[in-house]
Order: structure tokens, then C-alpha cells, then sequence
């Protein structure tokens, strides 16, 4: 049975989970915690699992305040609303070929819903978390082209796609996403699906790990950043913002989760 057909049920086996993306293990955990009478530890636990994620921090921000029944109303919302923002701001750019990394939630039902002719998509590897992606898009009758990670600047530039990528982190500044983002961004238009559950307030640096390969210092790193300005366009709930605007939805998510 393939990865996204699992619906993992402890806290433990989502620690683990490298291969789908923020909202999906958040929802996952979400429903876990709701059932538990004490959530906060847990949720905790799986926040400093996943760094880089965002929602989990407001998740775990939830669970030991006693309002993760307000989250998960907000959720439930939020799920449909950014769908929604997505496939009209894509229609109004007259959007026929998008190309993405990864594997994100948003992103792919944003794809189901819109129906652009043609998606690109990278491996994502070393996790294959783009290979998963393509699969999906691909059972659903989507035309797909799955490339090389390092290919797809140039295969999206050449066939005229728009960049199409979700997010982990967003702060005031850079949008925190797996390796590839800055590239894509910096090669075609690219509009970032984001989502209120993604705002980080404050500084973030990306985790490298360096190593010794043959002699030669050797940087690895799972996520890059991306200057906010590097996109068309960051969408949230009800609004598609450029890079000046990014306060909006730091003050709307506050106005929503406190």
C-alpha cells in the first residue's frame, strides 16, 4: 500500500514521517491529540521532530493552551478557503502549466481543483517526495511529466509553466520550503500556497549538515529559503498578497489563533 493511502495513528510514526508534507501530518496529529487528555507533550515532541513545520508549532501552541478545538474549527476552513484562492488567483492569470517540487497537500488539491493541461514535477529526492506527487496527479488523470530535480528550471521555462510550490515556514522576509524552491523561483513565476498555519514570526536558519566527502567539505540540506519578493504571489486564506504585504496575514492569523 503506497505512503498516502496510510493514515498513521501515534504520535511516534509521524516523528518519523519524512515524506508528506506540514498540513498533512498536522492534520494527522490533530485528530491523534484531540483524543488524548493530555496532548501538550506530545504535540511538543512532534514540533521539535519537524523544525521547519510551521503548523505544528501552532499546533503544539494549541494543545498545551486547551484550544485545539478552536484550531481544528479553523482548520476545517481553512482547508476549503486556500483551495479556493488558489485555483481562482491561477485562473486569473490564465495559468496552463504548472510546475512543483515536493509533495504538498495544498498544492496538489489546488491542481485537482484548477485542472491546469499540463503539471511538471521533480523527484524531490533524496526523499521521492515529488516522484509521490506525480503518482497522485497521475491517477487522476492529470497530464505528468516527472524530471530531475535539477532539471526543472529549465524544463518549466522551456515548456511556459508557473511555479506552483507550498511552504513550511513563512516569515516576514523568506519563504522556508524543500531544497529547489529558490531555484524554480528564480528561474519562472512561481506563486507560493501558503496558508495562515505557515507564518512564523521572527528570525529562522535553515538546518545544513556538513560533511567530509573524498577530502572536500560537502553541505547537505533538506529545505532552502526563498526571499519572499522571489514570488508573483503568497496565498492565504482569502488573499493572494505580494511581498510588501506580507503583515496582513501575520495580523490575520493573529485576529483567528491569538
Amino acid at each position: 500500500m503506497r505512503s498516502r493511502r496510510v493514515r498513521l495513528t501515534n504520535i511516534e510514526d509521524l516523528m518519523k514521517d519524512r515524506r508528506r508534507g506540514s498540513l498533512e501530518i498536522f492534520e494527522n496529529a490533530l485528530n491523534i491529540l484531540m483524543n488524548m487528555e493530555d496532548p501538550c507533550n506530545h504535540a511538543l515532541m512532534l514540533a521539535r521532530a519537524h523544525p521547519e513545520m510551521s503548523a505544528l508549532e501552532h499546533l503544539a501552541r494549541a494543545a498545551c493552551s486547551g484550544s485545539l478545538i478552536k484550531l481544528r474549527d479553523f482548520f476545517e476552513s481553512s482547508k476549503v478557503r486556500l483551495v479556493r484562492t488558489c485555483s481562482k488567483h491561477l485562473s486569473e492569470l490564465g495559468v496552463r502549466r504548472v510546475a512543483t517540487i515536493s509533495r504538498s497537500s495544498s498544492v496538489i488539491n489546488c491542481i485537482k481543483e484548477y485542472g491546469p493541461e499540463e503539471v511538471i514535477v521533480s523527484e524531490s529526492l533524496p526523499g521521492g517526495e515529488g516522484i509521490e506527487t506525480a503518482r497522485i496527479l497521475n491517477e487522476f488523470g492529470f497530464s505528468v511529466i516527472l524530471t530531475k530535480d535539477s532539471l526543472i528550471p529549465w524544463i518549466s521555462m522551456k515548456r511556459g509553466a508557473i511555479g506552483l510550490v507550498g511552504a513550511d515556514r513563512v516569515t516576514r522576509t523568506h519563504l522556508i520550503n524543500k531544497a529547489g524552491t529558490l531555484a524554480l523561483a528564480s528561474s519562472v513565476g512561481t506563486v507560493a500556497v501558503a496558508g495562515l498555519l505557515k507564518l512564523h514570526e521572527g528570525p529562522y536558519e535553515i538546518r545544513e549538515v556538513l560533511k567530509d566527502k573524498r577530502g572536500l567539505r560537502y553541505i547537505e540540506a533538506n529545505f532552502d529559503e526563498t526571499p519572499l519578493e522571489k514570488f508573483n504571489s503568497i496565498l492565504f486564506e482569502d488573499m493572494a498578497l505580494k511581498h510588501k504585504e506580507i503583515g496582513r496575514a501575520f495580523d490575520e492569523l493573529r485576529k483567528i489563533i491569538g
